[in-house]
This record gives structure tokens, C-alpha cells and sequence, in this order.
């Protein structure tokens, strides 16, 4: 379950964008809680660990 790195929601995200970086898959996703936007990084073999970047939440 992939949780929100600003304010801990574990739920659906507002998917934004969607890119390949490298050998990561990267996901770009909105909190509808507190609309902090974060990349997730997963990796599409599972050899790898998947991390979250986070961004600067909107308004800021």
C-alpha cells in the first residue's frame, strides 16, 4: 500500500503522470488530503527496492 510521504494517508491517489527513468517505472502522484505531490519509484523486476521522492506541495 503506498502511503502519502507529507501526511501518512494510505488510500487512492490522483494519478498525474507516468514515466520510465533508467530501469524504474515512476508514478506521479497528487494526496487528495493534503494534495502533497510525490514520485514513486518502483521497480518492474522486484530485484530492485521501490523508494517515494517527495515535491513541494502546491501553494507553497
Amino acid at each position: 500500500m503506498v502511503k502519502c510521504p507529507y501526511c501518512g494517508y494510505e488510500g487512492e491517489f490522483k494519478p498525474i503522470k507516468t514515466w520510465k527513468y533508467s530501469w524504474w517505472d515512476v508514478y506521479f502522484h497528487e494526496c487528495p488530503k493534503c494534495h502533497g505531490r510525490f514520485g514513486l519509484y518502483v521497480d518492474p523486476t522486484g530485484r530492485r527496492k521501490g523508494f517515494t521522492v517527495k515535491f513541494a506541495p502546491r501553494g507553497r
